[in-house]
């Protein structure tokens, strides 16, 4: 029988950043530009513990999925799902009604979430005008993936 994850959500904001900015580059995900505008991010932890990171940027009506890090010691224990789902959920609350995503290892664990690939000439013009994809993604190497 699987429990309900009691995770807790907090949004980053002070001298969390550095912690984030470290988890973000041992991830080998873009780090640079997440204190820029229409971007949120949040630290998720469980009984005190950190367990991951993740956010989004806003785009209208349109949500860019930034940087789903889980903690290594709680991969594979649904807790990145369950993170998914707050982002999700924060997101629809500040009116983002498709989500858009970009990855080199984590398309499987996606899909599983409900996403679906998609052509990059497909999604909209956001996906091409991000900085991060600029900084630091070998766009030959992402799959792109949405969710409505």
């Amino acid at each position: 029988m699987e429990t309900e994850m009691m995770i807790q959500t907090m949004q980053i904001a002070g001298g969390q950043w550095q912690r984030f900015r470290d988890a973000l580059e041992s991830a080998y995900l873009p780090s640079d530009d997440v204190d820029l505008p229409n971007r949120t991010f949040f630290e998720f932890t469980r009984d005190g513990e950190t367990v991951g990171w993740g956010g989004f940027e806003t785009h209208g009506a349109d949500g860019l999925l930034r940087s789903l890090v889980v903690e290594p010691a709680y991969r594979s224990t649904g807790v990145g799902a369950e993170m998914l789902r707050v982002v999700e959920a924060i997101a629809a609350k500040q009116g983002i009604a498709r989500f858009h995503l970009l990855t080199t290892i984590a398309s499987g664990f996606f899909e599983q979430q409900g996403y679906a690939l998609n052509q990059r000439d497909s999604e909209p013009p956001l996906i091409g005008n991000c900085t991060s994809l600029d900084q630091s993604f070998a766009l030959h190497l992402t799959t792109c993936l949405h969710r409505t």
